[in-house]
């Protein structure tokens, strides 16, 4: 009777943590199909990532005159598409450090960039998760949903993020993220950010200079460093500390950028419309009823015209 009672109780235990083990077991598999089951409802509908076409970022119209001088220009966005290598390397280094330090190791999303952002704002800090790849994904892709703060979005922007790095090279992405981005003061990309505030080639950007524009992206109106000088300055010193910290520049290069004052040379592109503005109009004109609106504002055109810039001076 006693050995009875001993082998009822031990298999009584014996089944209790079975079950609950076996529950635990079935729970996780439940939630697993379910939320494979909604990821897969919100991967549905994704815009077609695979076309170059969806990273395309509006581009100003170009009128030209008979002699082949620009005499206007029709946009939206104060942008000037460039090649990576008519940029400077520390435009590129500055960028890849301050935003996605791992740019070069992960494949679109950034596990480890998650997890320490995790622990910098449980330690009261602010820091992004976002790789480069998903910000541009953000920007151009998903740009209808980029102000939405939802599970949905984030998982949708990983997965065209990853699926973007098997089909662009990393140098491809960081090109196209850099002219693509919003820098302030109406300017997007980094060539119109580089003339709007140094008045110069974004090939030509000093160390400090570039550390100063690749700060803005966080917060463009906090750091604009025409209106806010101290706090412009404050986040370039940020931005040159991480590439210091990483080693991409010396301990000299950092002192003696760090030195430096923050010096603006606000430039423009120039618009030379006020020159020719019946003209321009008129073309302006002609080309919406032969183009949809975004086509002309945003679509890049070059408009060859017969106006002859001497004889419309003599008339």
């Amino acid at each position: 009777t006693r050995r009875a009672h001993l082998h009822s109780r031990t298999h009584v235990f014996g089944f209790g943590v079975a079950g609950f083990f076996g529950f635990l077991a079935l729970l996780v598999t439940a939630l697993s199909i379910s939320l494979g089951a909604l990821v897969t409802q919100w991967l549905q509908d994704l815009p077609d990532y695979s076309s170059a076409d969806a990273y395309l970022v509006a581009e100003p119209t170009t009128v030209y005159a008979s002699d082949g001088s620009v005499i206007a220009e029709y946009y939206l966005q104060n942008r000037r598409s460039v090649e990576l290598d008519a940029i400077s390397p520390y435009v590129r280094q500055a960028t890849v450090d301050i935003e996605d330090r791992r740019f070069y190791q992960h494949n679109g999303v950034d596990p480890q960039g998650i997890v320490r952002a995790v622990f910098v704002q449980l330690a009261g800090g602010s820091e992004g998760a976002s790789t480069i790849t998903q910000q541009l994904v953000r920007n151009t892709v998903l740009s209808d949903e980029q102000f939405e703060q939802s599970l949905k979005r984030k998982v949708r922007e990983a997965y065209i993020a990853i699926q973007m790095e098997k089909m662009y090279t990393k140098d491809q992405i960081l090109n196209m993220y850099l002219n693509t981005i919003y820098f302030g003061h109406s300017a997007y990309g980094i060539e119109a950010a580089s003339i709007t505030y140094f008045n110069k080639s974004a090939k030509d950007l000093t160390l400090a200079e570039a550390a100063t524009l690749c700060g803005l992206p966080q917060s463009p109106s906090a750091y604009d460093p025409l209106l806010n000088p101290n706090m412009a300055k404050a986040r370039r010193n940020t931005v040159l500390a991480r590439m210091l910290s990483v080693g991409e520049i010396s301990q000299e290069q950092h002192d003696a950028a760090v030195a430096e004052p923050i010096e603006c040379n606000e430039g423009t592109f120039g618009n030379p419309t006020i020159r020719y503005p019946y003209f321009t109009d008129y073309v302006k004109q002609l080309l919406l009823e032969d183009f949809d609106r975004d086509i002309v504002m945003k679509g890049g055109l070059k408009i060859h015209t017969t106006l002859d810039p001497s004889i419309q001076e003599d008339a």
